[in-house]
């Protein structure tokens, strides 16, 4: 088994600038008060985007027309983690997929249950996996099971 290395320390910040796109975050967490995804579309080119940026990424124009997400989607990608942050073992390996939502053309990450480690695969078909009491916030979504 391979060590685990702990580096002490901080990074500094401070020479980093960050924008959070908050008008589309805003935009998703209000509906998903009623278990909708809710994205963002260009007017130009159709890009879908969850949650939506104020601006197209491939066009370099502004967008805000809402465009509804469907909670179905397909693994593109995914990992399987053994450790915590710090390299203690978990008592489960844990699933990370990025799934590519039905209707959207950005992928969003999350965690995966009711599923086998060596069950996961490229293309699988997942849902998401809502709160039984939905409030507006990320938790809401709580994680993806396959279909």
């Amino acid at each position: 088994m391979e060590e685990t290395k702990v580096v002490t320390g901080a990074w500094e910040l401070s020479t980093f600038k960050f924008n959070v796109e908050g008008r589309g975050l805003q935009l998703m967490l209000k509906h998903m008060k009623d278990r909708k995804l809710m994205g963002i579309k260009c007017h130009q080119c159709g890009t879908v985007y969850l949650p939506g940026p104020f601006y197209c990424r491939k066009c370099h124009i502004k967008i805000d027309e809402p465009a509804e997400v469907s909670d179905h989607g397909q693994v593109m990608t995914f990992t399987i983690g053994y450790a915590d942050v710090r390299g203690n073992p978990l008592d489960e390996p844990r699933i990370a997929p990025i799934v590519k939502l039905d209707g959207c053309d950005s992928w969003i990450m999350g965690v995966m249950q009711g599923c086998a480690p060596e069950d996961v695969h490229v293309g699988m078909r997942v849902k998401v996996q809502w709160a039984e009491e939905t409030t507006g916030s990320l938790q809401d979504m709580q994680y993806f099971v396959p279909e």
